[in-house]
């Protein structure tokens, strides 16, 4: 008997050790699974460098844009047009504020996801359709950019006028698509936003150089101040009229959610670096061009400034080349931001019939890449210029740069923040106004021949 209850004791011993040795293992297992889960995590962390998040960030910003500022300060005067500047340079800094807070506390990847976690599926949506329409339309607007500036060189190499029959290669539709073939294209396969750091560089020393060759054409022409030009006598209809210029000119809040998100050991503190240097270099550059743009041809530039050059000067010539480059080195965020947004939107139709897709597969990354760069480069050809239709889309930056972020304070405000309330619902204002003020300012000159 008491071999019997001696052996079940030692079973007992035996079970219990087994399980404490299963339980351990388990422990062990549990705690190695985290460790690569936190592994992952790092690894996931580990994206773009600051300084290539102010490059990115430069060049969604500047671009083709940088040429109408000259026409802008003349119009509502230097001292106006400094102080606009400046406004929105503040509220757009509140907004990156307000999106990057948004990314680490509800982790969305790109805009439209980050709206849709916060303000819902309808939000979405309408984010959805105005990225995609308005990435769209600045890519098509780049293509003919890069093709007028491209004749322009081509005038010069061949030595003559404007109006002087060239060679069929100097035609913008020939230059416009062996442009974007042989340097577009091969940039808009890029996976990650943080990989156009190096292509940025690029494109905004571009830019740097533009400034700079206004400069000096300014000095070598060794022209007066003219007083007028630092405080004309203008109404409030004017400057509400080149409002959305300067908006447009500061906008990158939809390439500013996917950075962020995979910015290196990402924190508000850093971006708060990251955009406070990027405004204050866009800033200087904006007013550096419109001062000495304006000064040099006065109230009567044309909103393309470099149409003002002469086409032997050769310091322009260069810096034709250089708008050129970069638009180009834009265009590919462009293409990436709007295909992301396309890809989302397949996603929810497609849940709306109970068929689940995986995002971002190959095969729908590389559709859509081909027809959006197909169709952009063939309204691109068709299309001379895109001045009322870009205008009026441009009014949507308005909406991404005010509303949208507006609207996600708001809602961060129900737990009972005030100054978050308070906040969105300004902002939320502001935004639509311009919208709309936009969009009726840009009909009514259409429908009355003024534009």
């Amino acid at each position: 008997m008491e071999s019997s209850i001696q052996a079940a004791e030692a079973r007992t011993r035996v079970t219990s050790f087994h399980e404490q040795s299963l339980n351990v293992l388990n422990a062990m297992m549990s705690r190695e699974w985290d460790k690569e889960e936190e592994e992952e995590e790092v690894v996931e962390r580990k994206g773009g460098s600051m300084f290539g998040a102010i490059f990115i960030l430069m060049n969604a910003i500047m671009g083709a844009s940088i040429l109408i500022l000259p026409c802008s300060f003349g119009q509502i005067g230097i001292i106006t047009a400094v102080i606009m500047e400046l406004f929105v340079v503040f509220i757009g800094y509140i907004a990156h504020m307000i999106l990057a807070d948004a990314v680490d506390r509800y982790n969305g990847s790109n805009y439209q996801d980050l709206v849709g976690r916060m303000c819902g599926p309808t939000a979405q949506a309408l984010s959805q359709v105005g990225l995609i329409l308005y990435f769209f339309t600045l890519g098509c607007s780049t293509h003919i950019t890069m093709g007028d500036q491209a004749v322009k060189i081509c005038e010069l190499a061949d030595g003559l006028s404007s109006e002087e029959e060239h060679h069929w290669y100097c035609n913008r539709r020939f230059l416009i698509p062996v442009g974007s073939m042989t340097l577009i294209f091969p940039l808009i396969w890029v996976r990650n936003i943080s990989t156009f750091s190096y292509v940025s560089v690029f494109s905004v020393f571009s830019v740097f150089y533009i400034v700079a060759a206004i400069i000096i054409d300014y000095y070598k022409l060794n022209l007066p101040l003219n007083d007028e030009i630092l405080m004309p006598d203008v109404g409030i209809l004017p400057i509400m009229q080149y409002l959305p210029v300067f908006t447009l000119g500061f906008q990158c809040h939809m390439t500013s959610v996917p950075l962020y998100y995979e910015l290196h050991n990402r924190s508000v503190s850093r971006y708060t670096v990251v955009i406070l240097v990027t405004s204050f270099l866009v800033f200087l550059c904006y007013m550096l061009a419109g001062v000495f743009g304006l000064m040099t041809f006065g109230v009567s530039v044309d909103p393309d400034i470099l149409i003002d050059y002469s086409s032997k000067d050769g310091l322009m010539t260069v810096a034709r080349g250089a708008i050129s480059a970069s638009v180009i080195g834009s265009c590919p965020i462009f293409i990436y931001l709007g295909r992301g947004a396309i890809d989302d939107t397949i996603v929810q139709i497609a849940g709306k019939f109970n068929r689940q897709l995986e995002r971002n597969t190959e095969k729908r990354r590389v559709v859509i890449l081909l027809v959006w760069h197909f169709l952009a480069l063939g309204l691109a050809i068709l299309t001379s210029s895109f001045g009322t239709v870009l205008q009026l889309v441009g009014s949507i930056a308005a909406l991404f740069m005010l509303f949208f972020p507006g609207y996600i304070a708001w809602v961060e405000s129900r737990d009972g923040n005030r100054g978050y309330q308070v906040l969105g619902v300004i902002f939320m204002g502001m935004g639509m106004f311009m919208f709309i003020w936009t969009i009726v300012f840009n009909l009514y000159q259409i429908a009355t021949g003024a534009g």
